[in-house]
């Protein structure tokens, strides 16, 4: 069976506010929308998608443009965890995500970076401005044509994820967008 070629998502970034306080409450929101001709199913959990892991994985990076030094932002290689499951309202039914042919679907969590301290080599720093933006290379691995109903199994079905429809989805490109820490006042 030869493997079929992947849809495309575009993807876009934004962080509101752009310019905030070391500890404001700052909200980071990933837009997907799938240029597939049917919808498509996504399984988000090692993907951009997966906000609150993804930050604190190698999946988005940092620049410093003043120094133009990179923050490291991997924080943990992640959690052990059991082989992922398919079972529609199972352990792992949060990761699955739908995306509907060039309609909007955003993803949105706390911006981590908000809240890094602002001492040591891998903070952020007041009165800096950063670019923040997806690492290259980044895809979505597993994907299937269809709604999550029709490619997840029944509850009490517990299934392992398959194979995928086809080949990951590479997402790019992504704009980076630019952020601002604000200075400390006295």
């Amino acid at each position: 069976m030869a493997e079929t070629l992947p849809p495309s998502i575009s993807v876009s970034l934004s962080i509101d506010p752009p310019s905030f306080s070391p500890g404001a409450a700052v909200n980071l929101t990933v837009t997907a929308v799938s240029h597939a001709w049917t919808p498509i199913t996504i399984f988000t959990w090692p993907s951009i998608f997966n906000l609150d892991l993804a930050q604190k994985w190698a999946n988005f990076t940092c620049v410093d443009l003043n120094t133009a030094i990179p923050l490291h932002l991997e924080l943990t290689k992640g959690p052990k965890r059991p082989g992922f499951s398919r079972e529609l309202g199972g352990r792992d039914d949060a990761y699955f995500c739908t995306l509907e042919p060039e309609e909007s679907v955003t993803f949105q969590a706390s911006f981590k970076l908000a809240s890094r301290t602002t001492e040591g080599p891998h903070a952020i720093v007041p009165g800096h401005r950063y670019r923040f933006g997806v690492r290259e290379g980044e895809n979505v691995e597993w994907w299937r044509a269809g709604k999550r109903e029709d490619v997840m199994s029944r509850p009490g079905e517990e299934s392992g994820l398959g194979d995928a429809s086809g080949m990951p989805i590479v997402l790019y490109p992504v704009e980076a967008i630019e952020f601002e820490i604000k200075e400390q006042e006295e």
